[in-house]
């Protein structure tokens, strides 16, 4: 629905220069924050920010599975849990409308809670009002809801091919469509 276009669209402004990516790439920062995904919202709007968080999340996912695949193919382990705790940037509100109120911070703990399932909680990072820390043990359990998901719809892709492939679904359409032109031309034989 509207989410994947919002996501989409994200994605192709970033693509293209209009936006900025939210993922803080650790290789210019200090080394022991590598152990956690950073994603930065400054001067986002709502709408953007939600987008920045769930494309991020998505893509980190995909690179997760990648990296399973390239173990299962070297002989390793077949799933890796995740254990980077998530922080996420949203600002103090500095420059809200209503100064010093922040928007993002609650929008985003809301959206992590209603909007994800399992639900991911925050906590604030010490000395940072600005920041949220999403524990690595939530980003897991969604991650893993989310691959199950993905599983169980390849699934149900699997069996329609299965049904297509097989020829009874084929068939039958086939059959239907050979009834209804027959019907029509007998039609049109017996109008003229």
């Amino acid at each position: 629905g509207f989410y994947e276009e919002a996501d989409e669209l994200y994605a192709l402004a970033v693509a293209e220069g209009h936006l900025t990516w939210a993922v803080v790439d650790h290789a210019t920062r200090k080394p022991e924050s590598s152990s956690q995904l950073t994603l930065d919202l400054h001067g986002m709007t709502s709408a953007i920010a939600h987008s920045a968080v769930r494309v991020a999340l998505q893509r980190e996912i995909q690179s997760a599975g990648r990296n399973e695949i390239s173990a299962e193919i070297g002989g390793g382990a077949t799933s890796t849990p995740w254990e980077r705790d998530v922080i996420i940037v949203t600002g103090k509100g500095k420059r809200s409308e209503r100064h010093l109120r922040p928007v993002l911070r609650p929008e985003v703990q809301r959206m992590l809670v209603e909007e994800f399932y399992p639900p991911m909680g925050t906590v604030s990072v010490p000395g940072n009002m600005g920041a949220l820390r999403v524990p690595a043990e939530d980003v897991g359990a969604w991650m893993d809801h989310q691959r199950e998901q993905k599983g169980v719809r390849l699934m149900a892709v699997a069996e329609m091919l299965k049904k297509i492939s097989s020829g009874s679904r084929l068939r039958s359409v086939l059959t239907r469509r050979s009834k209804g032109v027959a019907a029509a031309i007998a039609n049109a034989a017996t109008s003229a």
